[in-house]
Formats: C-alpha cells, structure tokens, sequence
C-alpha cells in the first residue's frame, strides 16, 4: 500500500536554519548560469535573501528570548 502522507522533516533550531539560509542563498547567487533567464535568477535570488533575512529574525529573536 502506497502511503499519501506528506513526508515531514524533523523542525531545525534557529541557528540551523540560518545555516542552511545563507547556504542556499550562496548557492543561488552563485549559480546564475544555471538559470534559463536572468530574470529567473533574480527571482531565486531575491527569495533566497528573503528567506536569509526572515532566518537570521528569528536566530536575533530566539537569543533574545534566552
């Protein structure tokens, strides 16, 4: 039997998530050539930094909060 469950991954702290932002944004800015347009690649890159600043928010906010 097939299950049509999601697969889920195991929630990363703050710190964790801010390492993986800023290595997928690494990734994205670098790999320009990789895109079929340079107008996809501004996009992915934008949403990566997005994603990067929203990251280390929340890394600011959990140590505040310790």
């Amino acid at each position: 039997m097939v299950s049509s469950e999601v697969p889920t991954r195991s929630p990363r702290s703050p710190e964790e998530e801010l390492e993986r932002a800023m290595a997928d944004y690494l990734r994205v800015s670098r790999g320009g050539h990789l895109y079929s347009s340079e107008d996809d690649h501004r996009r992915a890159e934008e949403a990566a930094w997005d994603r990067l600043v929203a990251a280390r928010a929340l890394t600011e906010t959990a140590g505040a909060a310790s």
